[in-house]
């Protein structure tokens, strides 16, 4: 019974977790095992009405000081989710540390929040988790990454217009997916084994690809890139040297 009470738990924080764009790590001790991909995005900004806004001359002219947030791109190991997150300068700096000793897309690396929900006092712990197989490091860099200056560039667009980009999305969520991606996501699938297709609809709990809500249309079109490389990667090492 208690086995199921901490599954259950588990599934809670990954479904908490896969909404919308961030990487959403909210209370003490909560952790995602993570493979940090592309290049970082900073931004100079100052924490106003309990946000952070891009710092510019007209807050400057106000007496604020800016300090450096970078976001990065990073996947989920386990669902292979491309998410983002966004830390302080001092993150950053572990994380080039790490970069320079294990090298970043070589390892699966957990993140773990220090600091109850709204502490400023709060702090994230960097380890190597897992070193990636040729196979995982190859699928895992071709996944398809977020635009930093776009997702930003948006965000900002949905604070002036009063309608954030999440509720936006939310509105999506019972419209179908693109009509282009789906045909496009179909047409990568029909080239894979059966299994993978399987794979992929088990995933987002669907019989046909064109059932799949515009708002996780990003997360599937990641989520075939991931399956390609995956098996063209095993379809390379599977070729057979006396064949034709």
């Amino acid at each position: 019974m208690a086995n199921m009470w901490e599954q259950t738990a588990a599934m809670a924080k990954q479904n908490e977790q896969q909404g919308g764009a961030w990487l959403k790590l909210a209370n003490d001790g909560d952790t995602a095992v993570v493979v940090f991909l592309g290049e970082p995005h900073p931004r100079e900004v100052v924490f106003v009405d309990n946000k952070f806004v891009p710092f510019d001359e007209k807050l400057k002219a106000q007496g604020h000081k800016p300090s450096l947030r970078v976001s990065l791109n990073v996947a989920l190991y386990d669902s292979r989710e491309v998410k983002v997150v966004e830390q302080a300068v001092t993150f950053f700096n572990t994380l080039m540390e790490l970069r320079a000793k294990y090298g970043l897309e070589k390892w699966a690396f957990e993140v773990k929040r220090r600091g109850a929900p709204k502490d400023p006092k709060t702090t994230y712990s960097i380890l190597p988790d897992r070193q990636l197989t040729p196979e995982e490091m190859s699928a895992f860099q071709s996944l398809h990454q977020h635009d930093l200056p776009k997702l930003y560039a948006a965000e900002a667009a949905g604070a002036v217009s009063g309608a954030s980009p999440t509720g936006a999305s939310s509105a999506k969520a019972s419209e179908p997916v693109d009509v282009k991606l789906a045909q496009a996501m179909a047409t990568a699938l029909k080239a894979l084994p059966r299994e993978a297709v399987d794979r992929f609809l088990q995933k987002f709990a669907v019989q046909r690809i064109r059932d799949i809500p515009a708002s996780k249309g990003e997360l599937a079109r990641a989520f075939v890139d991931s399956l390609v490389a995956e098996y063209s990667a095993e379809s390379v090492a599977d070729v057979d040297p006396f064949g034709p």
